[in-house]
């Protein structure tokens, strides 16, 4: 029952805001890990483009577009921008243990893989093991409030999170995450 619960949850809530937090490139302070993630690399065909996540933070936590988030913003409309501060603030409660069994399931293992093609530790490679290491870290180590977009990319377990816009655009245009081929 409690997995259930856990399962729908993360389907319905959990998932579709990391993708989309993600996507455009995640808001408590959290105690930082040796390594976290301090950039966001956006490759899309030949083009690299490069956020930090500390500029998401500010956005997320006070509303201000950075210098350096300047440039991503200017590309979006207010109803977007909205929509992934919100996305960025959201907050999720799991209990760690719980989240940990359930992301070892086949079905969110395939799910993971998937994600990895487009969210990974270098160009080219799968992030599934990092971005289940993440959203573990997360859970355990989540506030009161419970964790966000920002604490797992804090806790991904490298210095940048590279985002495979291809990829992601075509898993949107698809509908979703599916097993990998």
């Amino acid at each position: 029952m409690v997995f259930n619960k856990i399962k729908q949850k993360l389907l319905t809530d959990v998932l579709p805001s990391l993708i989309t937090s993600l996507g455009i490139v995640l808001v408590i302070l959290t105690p930082k890990p040796a390594l976290s993630a301090e950039r966001l690399y956006l490759i899309y065909g030949p083009f690299k483009f490069s956020l930090s996540v500390e500029s998401l933070e500010i956005y997320a936590k006070e509303g201000k577009i950075t210098k350096e988030f300047a440039f991503y913003a200017s590309h979006m409309d207010k109803a977007s921008l909205l929509n992934l501060r919100q996305t960025l603030q959201q907050t999720h409660k799991i209990d760690g243990v719980q989240f940990s069994r359930l992301l070892r399931t086949p079905i969110m293992e395939d799910m993971l893989k998937s994600m990895g093609d487009i969210f990974s530790t270098h160009y080219g490679y799968n992030g599934f093991y990092a971005i289940r290491s993440a959203l573990i870290l997360a859970a355990f180590n989540q506030t009161q409030d419970g964790w966000t977009a920002i604490d797992i990319m804090r806790y991904f377990p490298t210095d940048a999170v590279w985002i495979d816009l291809k990829s992601m655009a075509k898993l949107m245009k698809n509908g979703g995450l599916s097993s990998p081929n």
